[in-house]
């Protein structure tokens, strides 16, 4: 067994099924391989040794670098959505399927979920109205602005079919970083996988519905340097917006890619890596209230 402060992960997103709680990640020990692995507990504190629930194929589009997984249930089957560099050098999220939340998951499709010219990462599931669709990120590499010399951040999102094996139509944009009153103007300078790039970061969407039906989305930019988790409000209600940015982060101390879910006793806990330190981060768990638009730390 393993304690939660045992496990060294990043983008860490935890699924409540059955009085078990499975939890996944990007976990850098492992990130050179093709496979990747879920945790299990029945109290948060105490987790099993990882088990393989995905195994990369040799024939498919992707090729390294399993990123921020997620699992959601849909429909009575359970899907993974995972972020993977791929052979033509651009990163996709991958859609598999599994009837268990402990896999094995197998690719609805051999291709990524995203439109196929564009690098996108931390893809989400969010249906509206009966309708699937995926919430995800675009930021370094492909998303270059020459007059302003950074990568803008964005968060987009996709219609997918109905068994989510294909994306339906355009992407459209929710936001971009340089929206946000957090991460306006404030976009950071560092060694980014052996490059130094100047970007605006848009990680890690995540929907909520707030008690009076808006939609809230947690993010997280990079403001100057500070990894932090930002949100915004949809009061309409829908996918589409408008989104209307807070000026208060829900946490604001280097440490982000925020998940929500309920534990055992119908309580949220707001779950994400801390430090944003490589090879140092953690999950981290926080209760929190979701309200009328906003989530706040208890």
């Amino acid at each position: 067994m393993k304690k939660l402060s045992d496990i060294r992960m990043r983008d860490p997103y935890i699924l409540t099924e059955e009085n078990q709680y499975y939890l996944y990640g990007t976990i850098g020990e492992t990130e050179g391989e093709k496979n990747l692995y879920v945790f299990k507990s029945d109290d948060l504190e105490n987790w099993s040794e990882p088990t393989v629930i995905f195994t990369l194929s040799d024939d498919s589009w992707a090729e390294k670098e399993l990123w921020a997984p997620e699992v959601h249930k849909y429909n009575d089957k359970f899907y993974l959505f995972i972020s993977i560099l791929g052979k033509n050098g651009l990163r996709g999220v991958q859609i598999a399927v599994s009837d268990t939340p402990d896999g094995m998951f197998i690719p609805v499709a051999n291709r990524p979920a995203n439109p196929l010219d564009k690098s996108c990462i931390d893809g989400t599931l969010y249906v509206e109205d009966g309708v699937p669709y995926m919430v995800y990120s675009r930021d370094w590499p492909d998303n270059y602005d020459s007059e302003q010399g950074v990568y803008i951040g964005q968060v987009c999102a996709i219609q997918l079919s109905d068994d989510l094996s294909e994306p339906v139509g355009d992407d459209f944009i929710l936001f971009e970083s340089p929206d946000a009153a957090l991460s306006a103007g404030k976009p950071v300078t560092h060694d980014f996988f052996g490059e130094t790039v100047t970007r605006y970061g848009s990680d890690g969407p995540f929907i909520v519905r707030g008690k009076n039906g808006s939609l809230i989305l947690m993010w997280s930019p990079i403001p100057e340097g500070n990894y932090i988790i930002a949100s915004a409000v949809s009061k309409s209600g829908k996918i589409r917006g408008e989104w209307t940015h807070h000026t208060t982060p829900i946490f604001a101390n280097n440490g982000g890619h925020a998940m929500l879910f309920k534990d055992l006793s119908g309580n949220h806990k707001l779950c994400f890596h801390y430090p944003e330190i490589y090879f140092s981060e953690r999950p981290k768990l926080v209760d929190v209230e979701i309200l009328d638009d906003t989530i706040t730390v208890k």
